[in-house]
């Protein structure tokens, strides 16, 4: 109980950010970025959605999104109103043909400098409901200063469900109003658009819903509940789910069906972003900072990632048991334009991070998602003693790849990392699926791969660094070969290397060489020859493909990930 007398306390402060922060996001973000004029230091404290037949009795210090303008003039005439009820700023799509060659046309640029207004021009082809996700986020941040990459605000959810789903997704409060939302807004029904318009469902619908149960029953348990279509109404079809912390309701996500049915998995997909939604809510609710303990997790979990802190008290501050152990997913997205667009390359990571996140939470409870060394990472605790099957790990991680190459464009691998027997042991098991990950990139037609798989070729892989550091222990008369090799021109040591992985199977290994049989058998002996190898002798044979692998690595990498299987 806050006994402080109410004339003496500090007022929260209310959620801010300046045009210039707002218009430096929305740039950074968004393609095309937007084009402006008027004052960059305006203050904004809120986002208002409008339509030219809107009335607009107080505005004071918001920023209004005009939705419908048509004509110039009617979009002038916007920025005058909204301008007069004391906006700060007004947003509206503009048409390349009707601006006067810098943006925004020259009726609303006029008003704009009439009236004093700032006036952000956008593309024609961006949604509505992206422009306001990202200004939200902005005015979200402490002291209105926004962060980019950081994907654990309500609208990001919004967004993976709706991309996960197909549907058309809304976030509401327990009061019933919209904290965030995100789908094609094309395909959102007259019941979204109300709600959406008046940040509230409306009270018809919800008198339905109160006689149906629905809301009784989604507060009770994590049941994924259909309400059916009601054309009367202007809805169509939507599912439903309660964010609970607990025995406390906090809210719920509805799913409206779009223009295509809902994802089949559409019901696991709602329970993980379920549990996300409601560590954001209860720091909405307690904290007042819906971002504060989503950053803290994030760090944490990276922290966990990478050994940096005491892994039981970061167990204890994230609600798992420090006995636990936990299995270890690595997963790269093998985006080429890291190379190239790095930001590009984080964003899309962030993305696929905030996909991988409402997969796991769906998977298991208490599971945590971080970034490190350019991949992804999902921590899944596990109860001790818990029984080691791979079957459903695998089938999930399959599942989650299949996903993200969708919704990526790009070749995603994943790799069952193993098994932390405890916490403590999540960074070198962090480290295995690393490794596992470079040797799984030379078969990019997988899409899982498990340690328990690669294990040989990761010992391989070990011991021929082991040798590299010790110039010492060498097979002098195989290295030999290779020098001769490279001098003469020759393939000696390359088709021995090759014979050595078939176990002798000359028919295999001259057909990949596009070599006669004979000539491969000439080859192999010339180099039995010159070495004084014992081809019968299993240290000679190991030794010799040691030495090979060693010095041919460069040119003659193996190509597959598991030598020869």
């Amino acid at each position: 109980m806050d006994d402080t007398p109410p004339e003496t306390r500090t007022p929260a402060p209310r959620p801010h950010a300046n045009v210039a922060a707002l218009t430096r996001r929305l740039t950074e973000t968004l393609e095309p970025p937007p084009v402006h004029c008027g004052p960059d230091d305006a203050t904004v404290h809120d986002i208002v959605i409008a339509e030219p037949t809107d009335p607009l009795d107080d505005v004071t210090g918001t920023l209004v999104l005009a939705i419908g303008t048509r004509e110039p003039e009617e979009a002038a005439a916007m920025v005058t109103a909204a301008a007069h009820a004391g906006a700060t700023a007004l947003a509206l799509r503009i048409d390349d043909d009707a601006s006067n060659g810098d943006g925004l046309p020259e009726a609303v640029r006029t008003a704009a400098q009439t009236t004093g207004i700032a006036v952000l021009g956008l593309p024609p082809a961006l949604r509505w409901d992206r422009v306001e996700a990202e200004l939200r986020a902005v005015l979200a941040a402490p002291a209105g200063e926004f962060t980019p990459g950081r994907n654990g605000d309500l609208y990001s959810l919004a967004q993976t469900v709706a991309t996960l789903t197909h549907g058309v997704v809304s976030l509401e409060d327990g009061a019933h109003r919209v904290l965030a939302y995100a789908g094609p807004g094309e395909e959102a029904d007259e019941l979204r658009r109300a709600t959406i318009l008046g940040r509230s469902c409306p009270e018809p619908y919800l008198a339905l819903l109160r006689h149906l149960g629905v809301h009784q029953r989604v507060r009770a348990s994590d049941e994924v509940v259909t309400v059916d279509e009601r054309p009367d109404m202007g809805a169509r079809r939507r599912v439903v789910i309660g964010i609970n912390a607990g025995r406390r309701p906090l809210g719920t996500i509805w799913v409206q069906e779009g223009a295509r049915p809902l994802a089949e998995r559409t019901p696991q997909l709602l329970r993980g972003a379920a549990r996300i939604a409601a560590l954001q809510l209860v720091d909405h609710y307690f904290q007042g900072d819906a971002g504060a303990r989503l950053a803290t997790r994030e760090d944490l979990s990276h922290g966990l990632l990478t050994g940096r802190f005491d892994s039981a008290a970061l167990a204890a501050h994230l609600g798992i048991d420090p006995a636990a152990g936990a299995d270890v997913v690595a997963v790269d997205l093998r985006d080429t334009a890291a190379a190239t667009d790095a930001v590009r390359a984080d964003a899309r990571r962030a993305e696929a991070a905030g996909i991988v996140s409402v997969h796991v939470a769906a998977h298991r409870e208490n599971a945590l998602v971080a970034q490190a060394c350019g991949q992804i990472y999902a921590i899944l605790p596990t109860p001790t003693g818990a029984y080691e099957d791979e079957g459903p790990l695998v089938r999930w991680a399959e599942d989650l790849v299949a996903t993200l190459r969708r919704l990526t464009g790009t070749p995603v691998q994943a790799v069952l990392a193993g098994r932390a027997e405890r916490l403590a042991d999540v960074p070198a098991v962090k480290l295995r699926g690393h490794r596992a990950l470079q040797l799984l990139a030379r078969t990019p037609e997988s899409t899982v791969g498990t340690h328990t798989r690669l294990a040989p070729a990761l010992l391989v892989r070990d011991t021929l660094e082991l040798l590299d550091r010790s110039p010492e222990l060498r097979f002098p008369a195989v290295a030999a070969l290779v020098t001769r090799d490279r001098e003469q021109g020759t393939e000696l040591a390359r088709s021995l290397l090759r014979y050595l992985d078939a176990f002798g199977d000359v028919a295999a290994v001259a057909k990949r060489l596009n070599v006669h049989p004979n000539t491969l058998r000439y080859r192999v002996r010339r180099a039995v020859a010159l070495t004084g190898l014992d081809l019968e002798d299993p240290e000679h044979r190991l030794a010799a493909t040691l030495q090979l692998r060693l010095d041919l690595a460069a040119t003659d990498t193996p190509d597959t990930a598991f030598p020869g299987a």
